[in-house]
């Protein structure tokens, strides 16, 4: 039964903490937008690019770090080292926020804090991923991916009319401040963990070696090799448009004001909660090959009808259907990835998926650069049926085969 992963103490602990993190994370990406939108006008697509490309980048270099300290440490002081650093780094970004004690050029600070929020991020991902079978086993493991997801998801469309809202009536500022209350219980939560969780593979080589050794298996994996593939081609050709720079678009291209953007950016959070439970009460299905292949062919035509609608009604249903398509894309090709990778690799290829949104966001800064040379109007099409065609080739030329029923 799915429900199977939350008869787990230290799963549930963990579980709440996801909720809480999952909340503020788009509260605090969001609200850095606006604030760029507020301090720098003129330049406002660039700096978005750049801010996704500073998280883009960490989340490439130390997603692959990430992966092999997995595979060497213990993982539950791995989570509570990363979690007590992302407090220490958040605070610096709201004072940075709040005071401007650089004036314009306060933008370059901020853009390597973020550098390394997200890279402190992409440490704590597979550390929590590879650390999640040793908390549930094997047999609960498809339940407890797709629970996190919907930790994830049905905080989402919650956070984002909120975002908006206090966007509207306090300073961005202020507003980053306030998401810093969230670690007042995200600690506590970490320290009360039981489980010990050690890497167990790589201890005696460099770290250097071992993201070789790393890259190297999944080379060789055909079934790993195919999604994590399928996964590159959805987050860096077809994420960067509705994703990154989507409330570029919202405001810019269909006249939203911060509340309509708030309501409108909730229909993707939306598809992504219907997608959780949907997964969550089918839990047979993220282990199926045919799940990873019609939700990245979903995601992709949602793309298409996104960048081409201009009637606010029909970019709210494309924007639920991308949500939708991610969750299935991302659910069934981690569940796919954790049922196929042997233990002694787990945080390694765990730590490709953070390595795929890394590329997503660096994709932004070329993205973000062609649409202020031309138009957004004119990228983001482009962009969404190369996603299309990609996806296509990609499910065409690398076809992952279907897993057994894992037991304890």
């Amino acid at each position: 039964m799915p429900q199977g992963a939350l008869a787990f103490r230290d799963f549930r602990l963990l579980f709440a903490g996801v909720v809480l993190i999952s909340f503020v994370m788009p509260m605090q990406y969001l609200t850095q937008v606006f604030w760029v939108q507020q301090h720098y006008p003129g330049s406002e697509v660039m700096y978005v690019g750049l801010i996704g490309a500073a998280r883009g980048l960490a989340m490439i270099l130390f997603g692959l770090l990430g992966g092999a300290l997995a595979d060497r440490l213990e993982r539950r002081a791995l989570l509570i080292a990363t979690q007590v650093a992302a407090l220490a780094i958040n605070a610096a970004v709201a004072v940075l926020m709040l005071a401007m004690p650089l004036g314009d050029a306060t933008i370059l600070p901020l853009l390597a804090l973020t550098f390394f929020a997200a890279g402190n991020m992409a440490v704590d991902l597979p550390a929590r991923q590879a650390a999640t079978p040793a908390i549930v086993g094997m047999a609960a493991l498809p339940s407890a991916i797709t629970l996190q997801m919907v930790a994830q998801q049905v905080t989402f469309p919650l956070a984002l009319p909120l975002v908006g809202y206090l966007n509207d009536h306090l300073e961005p500022g202020q507003v980053y401040a306030l998401t810093l209350l969230a670690w007042v219980a995200v600690l506590p939560l970490l320290l009360a963990l039981r489980f010990r969780s050690r890497g167990t593979g790589g201890a005696g080589d460099g770290v250097l070696r071992n993201i070789r050794d790393g890259l190297a298996y999944t080379r060789r994996e055909p079934t790993l090799f195919a999604v994590v593939t399928i996964v590159l081609a959805i987050q860096v050709l077809g994420m960067p448009g509705p994703a990154t720079l989507g409330p570029s678009w919202m405001r810019n291209v269909l006249g939203l004001t911060p509340t309509q953007f708030g309501f409108m950016a909730m229909t993707w959070g939306l598809g992504t909660f219907a997608a959780s439970l949907f997964f969550f009460w089918r839990g047979h299905l993220p282990g199926r090959t045919a799940t990873l292949r019609a939700a990245a062919l979903g995601f992709a035509a949602g793309a298409i009808v996104f960048a081409h609608s201009r009637f606010v009604p029909l970019t709210a249903v494309a924007n639920f259907a991308l949500g939708f398509a991610l969750v299935g894309t991302m659910v069934s090709s981690t569940t796919i990835a954790q049922r196929t990778v042997q233990e002694h690799m787990r945080g390694r290829v765990m730590g490709l998926f953070p390595l795929a949104m890394g590329l997503a966001m660096v994709a932004a800064l070329p993205v973000g650069g062609a649409a202020q040379l031309t138009s957004l109007q004119a990228v983001f099409p482009i962009m969404a049926w190369l996603t299309l065609a990609t996806v296509a080739l990609v499910l065409l030329a690398a076809r992952p085969r279907p897993l057994p029923e894992p037991t304890r």
